[in-house]
């Protein structure tokens, strides 16, 4: 396996033998050629935009046990990103899948998310959480990555009006609980996501959001995906598939955009 783990000059970083302890646990279930892991102490902050903007982007893996190293589903989370296929976990106790192929599919999907918070038992605003951040992950997959044969974006500007989506640019939401979380997952059929927006959107946390006016609704949605979750990943197959997948508590915590996260983005190299 040729995952290592990156320290050097980063003072995040946590020890080589806290790493090896990871790589270790995922030895042998991961085909990976060249992971550069931080194991830090999950406090998630503009400072690490630099890490994700660089190729290949750095997996930022947060401390939570008392041993500060990772949680067991976030090592599980790390290997589903790594192998492939869906990103929710497959020993989830509720399970659902939808394709999304008009405006009120991502309406539906939210509420689907709400829905599957409630039966499991999840707090109100933990259902509220989970219906905001996968109406940004179903608008993002439906609306904004999809491009015409010249490139340009299909859908990106209509977020307030009624496209007529083509059949072609569907798209794929998976949703499971399992670990105390509701796994929110979105794929589109394009594969153009790009560590750049990831990396902006984490450069602003903790400022006040700011909307632009060019380029589509992606950029907050991204700040708010992250500020709601406790892990987010993104793999990405260019020119043919982004999948990107959110972790949300389904307790009550108030402050969710200062508690532990996790982020990677992956992107598959032929």
């Amino acid at each position: 396996m040729g995952a290592r783990f990156a320290e050097g000059g980063l003072a995040f970083a946590e020890s080589t033998q806290q790493a090896l302890a990871v790589l270790t646990t995922l030895e042998g279930q991961v085909a990976a050629r060249d992971v550069a892991v931080v194991l830090f102490d999950g406090r998630l902050g503009a400072a690490h935009a630099a890490v994700l903007d660089r190729t290949p982007p750095m997996l930022l893996l947060a401390r939570r046990d008392p041993e500060g190293l990772p949680s067991a589903w976030e090592l599980a989370l790390l290997r589903n990103v790594m192998t492939g296929g869906t990103m929710v976990p497959s020993r989830t106790i509720l399970r659902r899948q939808l394709i999304l192929r008009q405006l009120p599919d991502i309406h539906a999907a939210s509420e689907a998310a709400a829905a599957m918070v409630l039966e499991a038992g999840g707090k109100r605003n933990a259902a509220s959480i989970a219906a905001d951040v996968m109406h940004e992950l179903a608008a993002n997959a439906l609306l904004d990555a999809p491009v015409d044969s010249a490139g340009a974006p299909s859908y990106a500007h209509q977020r307030d009006a009624l496209p007529v989506i083509a059949d072609r640019d569907a798209c794929e939401v998976n949703l499971g609980v399992a670990d105390g979380y509701i796994y929110l997952e979105a794929t589109d059929r394009f594969g153009r996501l790009e560590p750049g927006p990831v990396a902006r959107a984490v450069s602003s946390l903790g400022q006040q959001a700011h909307i632009r006016a060019a380029g589509g609704g992606a950029g907050l949605g991204l700040r708010r995906m992250i500020e709601h979750s406790d892990a987010m990943a993104v793999r990405v197959t260019p020119g043919a598939e982004s999948r990107v997948v959110c972790a949300v508590n389904l307790g009550d915590a108030r402050r969710r955009d200062s508690a532990p996260k996790s982020l990677y983005f992956w992107t598959v190299r032929g």
